[in-house]
């Protein structure tokens, strides 16, 4: 799964970044809001059906047609057509705020000579103003002078840190072109899915750590598969 290079830019962007502070009240209903949102979103929905899980009972409103295919009115971020299979980008969040506390990033993408849109990419990113790393910090502290390695699984990194478990999350990945890949590429073990979440860690520095952990489906846990000082 191809989210660790996406991620670590945008830890760049975020230590670069003007923080615009919010309070916490509104970071978490926000935040609940997402993830919720995030976790009814499932691969091989069409466009049509992510609206209505994102906009409620006016998500019609927020349709269009583009030839013979379904589309969100709002301009994608990305569209592209390759072999006669399409694919169109969204992202999601409070255009009105000068520093969006959740962005939902979309990607649809049709079979070969199709014209229906299906989910087959989905990530959320919380941000928070208050933080001085501009994301949703964990609560968990990286232990003075402790490592982390690539590989290391979920259990191993929660060696090193404070408390029980790895606290907060700041993003969530899952790619799954299942929907979109043919009965032969199937058939032969081909099938593309997979997941990540992202953490920041406060350390005993002034630094904070960015995490990234791939599901791993042989050992059935998340490994560390990047990082980043913030």
């Amino acid at each position: 799964m191809k989210t660790t290079f996406a991620k670590l830019t945008l830890a760049t962007l975020i230590a670069g970044s003007t923080l615009i502070a919010g309070t916490a009240e509104a970071a978490t209903t926000t935040e609940t809001k997402a993830t919720t949102q995030y976790n009814a979103l499932t691969p091989g929905m069409t466009i049509a059906q992510a609206a209505k899980v994102i906009y409620g009972k006016d998500y019609k409103k927020q349709l269009t047609k583009k030839g013979s295919s379904t589309v969100l009115k709002q301009k994608a971020e990305a569209t592209s057509t390759s072999q006669g299979q399409k694919t169109t980008l969204y992202s999601i969040y409070d255009r009105k705020a000068d520093f969006p506390s959740a962005m939902t990033t979309l990607m649809f993408m049709t079979k070969k000579n199709d014209s229906v849109y299906r989910l087959t990419s989905k990530s959320l990113d919380l941000y928070r103003g208050t933080t001085t790393s501009g994301a949703r910090e964990s609560k968990m502290k990286l232990a003075k002078g402790a490592k982390i390695k690539t590989g290391m699984t979920e259990k191993q990194l929660d060696a090193l840190l404070s408390g029980k478990g790895l606290g907060e999350w700041t993003g969530l990945d899952t790619i799954d072109l299942t929907s979109v890949q043919t009965k032969q590429e199937l058939e032969l073990g081909l099938a593309i899915k997979g997941k990540s979440k992202t953490y920041v860690f406060p350390t005993a520095t002034k630094t904070k750590k960015l995490v990234i952990l791939d599901y791993n489906a042989k050992k059935k846990t998340y490994v560390v598969s990047g990082q980043a000082s913030l």
